[in-house]
């Protein structure tokens, strides 16, 4: 499961065919492609098909698969911050910055003409929105929209159950320049990555108090700023439509409707097979691409990807409070063989995750993981106070034993949970496999922090540095489930953060890294390509690491 953060600054979380977003970013900084043209393994950062728009069908519905339908249809409050809502909600969403293909943020003109650092001491953004811009009742996207925002993220009202504070924390003015369209941040202190504040932004009406924001949206959908609104969303079904904006003001978006069904990733192939949904995202699930391929006319596209795989360990208390058992823990999983059973049935290459904050392939990428050592597995759990008794490890008499909360029906996510169950058993340490409903396995399990360990994957940003803070630190940080955070990490992310020469802040990030491995408070395991098979004919949407879907362009060609 995928767990994310792909609006202002965090991270998506995901369940490996689900995910959480990580939220936070900084220019300059953003991830360079991975893909080495030299290297025949290598993959593009963008794999769909490009088709111009003229090339495209007018009309036509796309069917496509989430787990569930959001839960909180709010991407900033912390239940909306997974990934099908994300991508549910990138239809129906924009703001003055996009990514393109390699990473970087550039201006989006259906949004903004401009936006612009105008001063560095104080540090002042300014952005000239566009006039045209509204939301779908017709009303102007305008400065008010982002004081908004800022009250709401910032952190000031701890009643705004917010996913992360990052970057809003160092705003200390949001005001009108020469007209409502005139938008100008000063911030109180330097952040680098301050475009990853601008895209999306939610109504006035939606930030307006904490309980519209925290709860006035669990069964209705925010109100869109993008091509597509919402027409229908059936709970029971678990049915959401899409249909075009009548008040959008850019180009006329080709296809007429988007359907997101709620299929469970047990059924997606088979949903795939029978026609029933367009695409079907594969992720390192072996069965799914065996399925695909016999799919007449079907394509099968891989592009790096910024999700990456993990064990996150609840360190609050019990035997992993002791950094020496979690490092035991980092050094007898075999994170290669995982990697390698997660990647290579699906035709892409098998890598481990060496960082906390970069991808392989990102500018500042350095692997600085543990290795996998049973030797020295052993030796962290002596300096704990454990000794080989039989089978067991025993510590004042009690055996050392895990558990591993697992979504169910998510083969990928079982299926790493089983070879971690594996791994540890084998040298000693029992691990139960606790499976929980899916449509709670975040709501109900990983936020509230009712778990030992859990594997999902963190679905990061084109602002690698800002976004994966919260991950980490406070302790009490909405992203941060470990229930522990380095006493050293704000000042060194303060630092970061407020850093604007590039080389300076990959440095700073470095030494973040090194410090994460100190403490282990999360244990990396993988980094996932994307990897998706697409109906034949399908164009401008697919397998792509980070560029921003133009939803006027997706389609499908014509014959």
């Amino acid at each position: 499961m995928q767990i994310r953060k792909a609006k202002g600054l965090g991270a998506l979380a995901l369940l490996s065919a689900a995910a959480l977003a990580i939220a936070g970013c900084a220019p300059g900084n953003t991830a360079a492609p991975s893909a080495n043209p030299d290297d025949q393994n290598a993959l593009p950062s963008t794999a769909w098909v490009r088709a111009d728009a003229s090339s495209v069908q007018d009309g036509g519905t796309l069917t496509l698969a989430v787990s569930s339908l959001p839960v909180n249809w709010n991407i900033y409050q912390i239940d909306g911050n997974e990934r099908d809502t994300n991508d549910i909600y990138s239809t129906m969403s924009g703001g003055p910055i996009k990514i393109d293909e390699s990473g970087e943020p550039v201006v989006d003109e259906n949004y903004a003409s401009s936006a612009e650092l105008v001063s560095e001491d104080p540090q002042v953004v300014e952005v000239k929105l566009n006039p045209n811009a509204v939301w779908e009742d017709g009303t102007p996207i305008t400065v008010a929209d982002y004081q908004g925002m800022w009250k709401a993220n910032n952190g000031s009202n701890p009643d705004y159950v917010v996913t992360s504070t990052t970057g809003w924390d160092q705003v200390s003015s949001v005001e009108q320049g020469e007209d409502e369209f005139d938008l100008k941040i000063t911030f109180s202190s330097v952040f680098a990555d301050w475009q990853s504040l601008l895209s999306p932004v939610l109504k006035a009406s939606v930030t307006a108090d904490p309980t519209t924001f925290n709860t006035g949206y669990t069964t209705q959908a925010v109100p869109s700023s993008g091509p597509f609104k919402v027409r229908s969303i059936d709970a029971t079904a678990g049915v959401a439509t899409l249909e075009r904006n009548p008040n959008w003001w850019g180009e006329t978006p080709k296809l007429e409707t988007i359907v997101y069904r709620a299929v469970s990733q047990d059924q997606q192939g088979s949903s795939f097979s029978n026609g029933e949904i367009d695409a079907v995202e594969i992720s390192a699930n072996a069965d799914l691409y065996q399925t695909a391929q016999g799919v007449q006319g079907a394509q099968i596209q891989a592009s790096n990807g910024l999700t990456w795989t993990h064990i996150t360990m609840r360190a609050s208390d019990g035997p992993l409070a002791d950094v020496n058992v979690r490092k035991a823990v980092a050094s007898i999983v075999n994170r290669e063989q995982i990697a390698n059973t997660a990647n290579s049935p699906v035709g892409v290459p098998a890598i481990t995750q060496g960082s906390y904050i970069f991808m392989p392939g990102q500018d500042g990428y350095t692997d600085g993981a543990l290795p996998y050592d049973t030797d020295a597995g052993a030796k962290y759990l002596e300096d704990a106070g454990y000794t080989k008794d039989g089978d067991s490890w025993v510590k004042d008499g009690t055996p050392l034993k895990f558990s591993v909360t697992v979504p169910a029906d998510t083969a990928t996510n079982v299926q790493r949970a089983e070879q971690i169950q594996a791994d540890l058993g084998e040298f000693g340490i029992p691990v139960e496999l606790v499976s929980v409903p899916v449509g709670g396995y975040f709501s109900d399990y990983i936020i509230p922090g009712d778990f030992e360990m859990v594997t999902f994957s963190w679905v990061g940003t084109a602002y690698p540095i800002s976004s994966t803070r919260s991950l980490f630190t406070p302790v009490d940080s909405e992203q941060n489930f470990t229930g522990i955070a380095d006493e050293r990490l704000d000042g060194l992310w303060e630092q970061a953060n407020n850093e604007l020469d590039p080389t300076a802040r990959l440095e700073t990030a470095q030494e973040i890294d090194k410090v994460l491995w100190e403490s282990v408070p999360i244990i990396p395991i993988a980094p996932l390509p994307n990897v998706w098979a697409v109906k034949q004919g399908l164009v401008n949407w697919g397998a792509t690491q980070f560029e921003t879907v133009d939803w006027t362009i997706v389609g499908f060609q014509n014959s």
